[in-house]
């Protein structure tokens, strides 16, 4: 009899817990959900053109309704002449928008990603683990190192803090070619989770925008609003990003959730290149849609993209911890010369 009673209790108790964790408000935030979207070296007004032009009317869309807001106020690159001043490339980049900290804490310099201090400055979604380890944390992604090296350097020993990592990697030999298909991918693997899952936080990421602007996918391509070919690629991502809403307002209790959804990038371009600290690579973009979003001020104020990891966890109710954002490392001092 006691046994029976045993297998009653710990039944009801797994009934609770999968309720908990469940669709609308059953969550671990209240149904407060975050949806980020990352398109790789999409230049701002070349977004901005595609957008007036009719080519990304889901970004438009999604800028225009009553919770939405579109500023080109947002930078990457660090601030000039100081310490976090860092070089307009995806490895510094990415680092710097899911750590919310610059390249002088956490110390990723080029797309080697040497010197990384993830255990110290580590991927947001890690944190959020840290506050709520029942959280359901995902991420999509067609360029590697976003989980080989970020995600993966902030694991603390083995232990994984995304419940989905989804990976896909270009083929070389097609010399990149292959990047929309890579896209798709990731797309309808973000599909699968939105729709039958029930995650806190996602984390997509599409690459064939740089892609075209490197002239890698078709060399007559670049960075520019000028390049029909680049903003064909960016009119490709729109196409799924506007999949990706869809299944989000498909949930089954949409109407008590609470989603925040980001759109940027990591880096803007000039001529196929990218690197330095020309406004058309330092002044990048930002979509957004939430219920708390201070539009007024990202409007009028320019906003390091670092800010993105603070706004997912002011959405989710997240205090962070002072030691998620410690001083960064003295500065070494070349030795001087003998004289």
């Amino acid at each position: 009899m006691k046994s029976a009673i045993t297998l009653v209790l710990i039944c009801l108790g797994c009934a609770g817990q999968l309720s908990a964790y469940g669709p609308g408000k059953d969550s671990d935030f209240a149904g407060k959900r975050v949806l980020f979207i990352g398109i790789d070296g999409c230049r701002a007004d070349a977004v901005a053109a595609a957008m007036e032009r009719g080519l990304a009317p889901q970004l438009k869309m999604l800028c225009e309704s009553e919770r939405g807001v579109f500023t080109r106020k947002f930078y990457a690159g660090g601030e000039m002449g100081a310490a976090t001043h860092q070089p307009t490339v995806s490895g510094p980049g990415w680092t710097s928008l899911l750590t919310g900290v610059w390249m002088d804490r956490h110390g990723v310099k080029d797309n080697r990603f040497i010197g990384g201090r993830f255990q110290t400055y580590a991927h947001f979604m890690r944190r959020i683990k840290e506050v709520q380890p029942q959280a359901f944390c995902a991420s999509f992604a067609d360029w590697p190192p976003i989980h080989d090296f970020i995600a993966d350097g902030s694991r603390k020993g083995d232990a994984e803090f995304l419940d989905v990592k989804f990976t896909r990697a270009p083929d070389a030999s097609r010399h990149f070619v292959d990047n929309p298909e890579k896209d798709i991918e990731v797309r309808d693997a973000a599909l699968k989770t939105l729709s039958g899952r029930d995650p806190d936080v996602m984390f997509v990421y599409f690459g064939q925008v740089d892609e075209f602007g490197h002239g890698a996918t078709d060399s007559r391509a670049s960075f520019s609003p000028d390049s029909a070919l680049y903003l064909n690629a960016i009119s490709h991502v729109d196409s799924h990003i506007g999949e990706l809403l869809r299944a989000m307002r498909a949930r089954p209790r949409f109407a008590e959730e609470d989603w925040l959804v980001l759109v940027t990038t990591d880096h803007g371009g000039l001529g196929n290149k990218h690197g330095g600290d020309s406004d058309e690579e330092r002044q990048i973009w930002l979509a957004a849609h939430g219920a708390s979003l201070p539009k007024e001020k990202m409007l009028t104020e320019p906003t390091p993209q670092t800010a993105l990891v603070p706004m997912i966890y002011q959405h989710l109710g997240i205090r962070p911890s002072p030691e998620w954002n410690p001083e960064p490392p003295p500065v070494q001092k070349p030795e001087q010369p003998v004289k």
